[in-house]
């Protein structure tokens, strides 16, 4: 496989399970594999690339751990920032003082 392919193919494969995350409300079970492969198989296919399904199973096992990492730091709420200027504010008072 071309590493342009495997690129390729590696973002269909997240886009795939990622979608499945959030229509779900939480991690795809592992009986959804099968449904992820065959649906980037169908892209694969679209696409004129000859790949064998296995040679995507495997890769996508080797990728999936990657893929809910990536997946549950997307989804955690990002803290929210204090303004600079609120915060050197109360340090100049508590120099002041």
């Amino acid at each position: 496989m071309k590493q342009r392919q495997k690129e390729t193919i590696s973002t269909w494969l997240y886009e795939e399970y990622r979608r499945l995350w959030i229509e779900k409300g939480q991690e795809p079970h592992k009986h959804n594999n099968r449904e992820i492969v065959a649906a980037v198989m169908e892209r694969i296919e679209t696409a004129g690339i000859w790949l064998p399904e296995q040679e995507v199973t495997k890769y996508f096992y080797r990728r999936k751990t990657h893929y809910r990492n990536r997946i549950e730091k997307e989804l955690q709420p990002k803290p929210k920032m204090q303004n600079k200027d609120s915060q050197t504010q109360k340090e100049q008072g508590a120099g002041s003082q």
